[in-house]
Parts: structure tokens; sequence; C-alpha cells
């Protein structure tokens, strides 16, 4: 493992020779504007790239609040714990860190997009410049060198050994700071040529800035330290919270599974009444009734994409509902008295783990909810809303809920 002083000086060495790339093509080889301002973007490309892979097989735990991911698939991967082990290498991908990972992925692509239509399109626009054979040659190459420059950096965070003690943010935030600083230097540069600035001025600040924002991102732990020294909140100091240990060496005394087709059925439900569905589909079938007076044919395809979208919707609630429960089952553990149904109830996936206990106390206060799934498959539900988390129980047999029986998961009032 390596010290922070070693990341330090080698992240130093990595980007001052990723940085000495365009230097080198502006100063030697006659680089335009255009062509280092496009070597630019497919570094940011390459810097969003490589941090979403740092943060793929980051072992710390994740510090985005869980309830921004209730959405139908982010919310099932949010609320997952444990990893998946790569059949080849020594890393595991952490389930958890898929929601951060897509969306910063998803907000960064439309980041590097914006950036390369308006720092690059729109000065190539403005100019009228095109690169020669040899300029594109020697792109290329400084293409080539940026995007390798960025993979030995990935490979170091791996080889190294830092996944293990960081949570994925840490890498994504790193990125988006450096896509920040470089966007800027993109955006606010490409502004300058279009107010006809003079291109050695614009090529001076665009490196100065690149260069500047590199140098925050190298000495980002040193900010992190003073942030945390000092009762100044600059934002660089890092939330590293650890997962809660589960103790799983208590013995079992009961062991209750969901339904299985119920919890399908259940995703059927949860799809179909997905807010975001019922609005789409509400707002086709309306535009198709609205149509059928006026438009022949207009009505059917409205309402076949009506179709398709809940089909959609429907597989999504399936997969949401699957991923979260079907594999899940819930454990009574025997009390330090060895009684049969005093201990901790835990929720455990048989194909990720332990994923979350409650005290034994806290089983009295779960709520008997019955779903229109429910009903239907002669099921119950229990669910607790303790400390902004939601612990359900879907879809159980009716036996492992009933007030008052020996072997009941829990009891309390009924409610519909």
């Amino acid at each position: 493992m390596l010290t922070p002083s070693e990341r330090r000086r080698a992240k130093v060495a990595v980007l001052m020779a990723v940085n000495a790339v365009p230097l080198v093509g502006v100063l030697a080889l006659d680089w335009s504007l255009v062509a280092l301002l496009s070597v630019y973007w497919v570094e940011l490309g390459a810097c969003l790239v490589g941090a979403a892979v740092k943060a793929l097989f980051a072992e710390g735990k994740p510090t985005y609040d869980a309830n921004g991911f209730s959405w139908l698939v982010f919310g099932a991967l949010s609320e997952k714990r444990g990893r998946i082990n790569l059949p080849v290498l020594p890393l595991s991908i952490q389930v958890a860190n898929l929601p951060v990972i897509l969306v910063t992925l998803a907000v960064g692509s439309v980041g590097w997009l914006l950036f390369g239509a308006i720092g690059v399109g729109g000065v190539g626009e403005t100019t009228g410049a095109t690169m020669t054979d040899a300029e594109s040659l020697s792109v290329g190459l400084g293409v080539l060198a940026v995007v390798v420059g960025r993979a030995v950096d990935v490979g170091r965070y791996l080889l190294g050994g830092t996944y293990a003690s960081v949570p994925p943010q840490q890498p994504l935030r790193s990125a988006l700071t450096s896509m920040a600083g470089t966007g800027s230097a993109l955006l606010v540069g490409g502004g300058f040529v279009i107010a006809g600035a003079p291109a050695p001025f614009v090529l001076a600040f665009v490196l100065a800035v690149k260069l500047l924002a590199d140098i925050v991102d190298v000495y980002r732990d040193r900010l992190e330290a003073f942030d945390e020294r000092t009762s100044v909140d600059l934002g660089f100091a890092p939330d590293t919270p650890e997962w809660e240990r589960i103790e799983s060496s208590r013995e079992v005394s009961e062991i209750v599974r969901p339904k299985p087709s119920a919890v399908v059925v259940g995703g059927v439900v949860r799809g179909l009444r997905s807010p975001l569905a019922v609005v789409v589909g509400a707002g086709l079938t309306l535009i198709g009734l609205l149509s059928t007076a006026t438009t022949p044919g207009v009505a059917v395809e409205l309402l076949g994409g009506a179709v398709v979208v809940a089909g959609g919707f429907t597989a999504l609630g399936v997969f949401d509902w699957s991923f979260r429960y079907l594999a899940m089952e819930f454990r009574v553990c025997d009390g330090a008295d060895g009684a049969s149904g005093d201990g901790r109830l835990v929720g455990y996936d048989r194909l990720f783990g332990p994923q979350w206990r409650l005290a034994s106390e806290s089983r009295a206060e779960l709520e008997r909810v019955r779903s229109v799934t429910d009903r239907l498959f002669g099921t119950e539900t229990l669910r607790l809303e303790r400390d902004g988390r939601v612990y359900r129980l879907p879809h159980l047999p009716p036996d492992a809920v009933a007030a008052g029986g020996r072997s009941a998961v829990a009891g309390g009032p009924a409610s519909a």
C-alpha cells in the first residue's frame, strides 16, 4: 500500500507527462488551437472513464444517500450490500457502487458533449481552421499519449491497492473536479475565440487553467487534511463511513423466505405503478384518443407505444423486486440466553450475504400490511421505517407473521 506522499508523487509524474504532450504539440509541432482543444476534450472523456473504473472496484462504503436512489433498479442496487467477484482478477465489484457511477457517467457525458460542442466545435466553426495531415497525425499520437497516461493512473490505483480504502465517490469527485477545470478552459477559451481574442492569448489561458486544475487535483489530499484540522469548511474533507458489522455467529432458530411467485407479481405491480410509467402511458393514451377523429392510424400507433412503455416498466419492476427480495431470507437468531425467537432479526441475501439486522425489541414494531399481491397469494408483508430507512419483509406466509405464534417473525396489529 502506497503512502499519501508516494501516491501524490506518482500522480504528479503521470499528470506532468500528460500535460507535457499538448505543450510539446503547441511549441514544437505548431498545433492550432483546435488541435489543442481536441486533445484536451479527449482527455476529459478518458478521465471520466478512468474514474468510473476506479469507482467500480472501490471497496469503501458509498457515501451517497440511498434515499436519493429510490427509483426502479437504482434503488435495488443502492440498497444491496455485497460484492461480485471477478473470475480471474483479485478484484470485486461492489453492487452499491453502481448507481452513483451510472449517474456520474450520465451527467459527465452530457458535460463532455457540451464542452466538445462549444470548446472544439465552436472554435473550429468560428476560425474555419482545419488540421493538416501532419497535424492530424501528431494530434492522434497526442490523444494516444493522454489516454495511455490515464490508463497508467488507473493501473497504479489498482496495483497499489488504493481501491481497498476509498469510497466510490472519491475518484468520481476528483474526475468531476478535473472536468470542471478543463471544461471551463474549453468553454471560456472558446468564448474568447468567438469574441475575437488573439490565438496566443487563448492558448496560454487554456494551458494555465488546465495545469491549475490538475495541481488542485494532485494536492487534494493536503486540502482535505487542512479542511479536517481547521473549522473552515472548504468541502474537501472526505466522508468515509464504514459498513456496519453484522454478526452471524448466533444460532438461527427460524428462517422465513418470501413466496417467489408473489415477488415476481409484486414486481409487475411495482413497475406499472411507477409514477413515470403512469404519466407516460396516460399521456400516450390521451394523445391517441384525441387524434382518433383527425388522423386515422395514429391512435393505434400511440396505443402500441403505450403497450411498449408498459412492458418496459413491467420488466424494470420485475427486475427491481426480484433483485431486492427473490434471494432474501429472514433469519430469527437465538438470544443471548438461547431462547428461541428472543434474538435479533437478520435480513440475509443468499447471493450477497447479510444485508441488515434488527434488534429483538424492533421485531414487535414491525407493521403488518397486505398489498394487492399479498391478497392475491394469501401472504403478508412486514414493514418498519427507522433511521431514515425502510425495512421490508415482503410476501411472507401468514403463519410466519402470526401475532403471538411461537415461531413468529414478528407480531403487532394488522393494517390494511
